[in-house]
């Protein structure tokens, strides 16, 4: 019972040396971009019910305030900050409870952190046509890697998302506020 209760013991060692820490978030750019679309995935916690993965970034205006209509993008790049704090590779010939490891170093193990996006949507909100849903908060998780840089955007792709107002995109870790950039949509 003892060295089943050690084996516990180390693997939750091993599993928290993997942890990242995430120190913040760096902003490096914000304002209205241009994108392709590349492929969609399911959010439910997301007015639409999906999220667009894009490529061909390109900022367009460096600007908070942004024209509330049909087809403009916007939000922010931005660095994941902190450290990995990913545990050494196992030394060749070392045994963890009897167990020879390979004789090769192994890589050192690939963290991730998860995030959670978060849009906050003016009063009154967006009313989804198809479901009858109004929606003044979205929210969907994504895994990263500390040190990537990347970015959060919001494409206006239907009518009854264009809503005049401040929104806020924020980037959540946990209960940990790490980024907040709010952006004014006017008509």
């Amino acid at each position: 019972m003892r060295g089943l209760s050690a084996a516990c013991l180390l693997v939750l060692s091993f599993a928290a040396a993997r942890a990242q820490s995430v120190q913040g978030i760096e902003i490096t750019e914000y304002g209205i971009y241009t994108t392709e679309s590349a492929a969609s995935s399911a959010a439910p916690g997301t007015a639409s019910g999906k999220i667009e993965q894009v490529s061909n970034i390109k900022l367009l205006q460096a600007t908070a305030t942004v024209p509330a209509r049909v087809g403009v993008e916007f939000g922010f790049r931005y660095k994941i900050v902190g450290q990995s704090t990913a545990a050494p590779p196992a030394q060749t010939g070392t045994t963890i409870l009897g167990i020879q490891l390979g004789s090769q170093p192994a890589a050192p193990p690939v963290a991730t952190v998860n995030l959670k996006y978060i849009t906050r949507i003016p009063k009154p909100g967006m009313r989804n046509p198809e479901t009858g849903n109004v929606t003044l908060t979205n929210i969907f998780y994504q895994e990263h890697k500390v040190g990537e840089e990347l970015y959060r955007l919001y494409r206006l792709t239907e009518r009854w998302e264009v809503v005049p107002g401040t929104w806020t995109l924020e980037i959540w870790e946990g209960d940990r506020k790490l980024s907040s950039q709010d952006f004014l949509l006017k008509k």
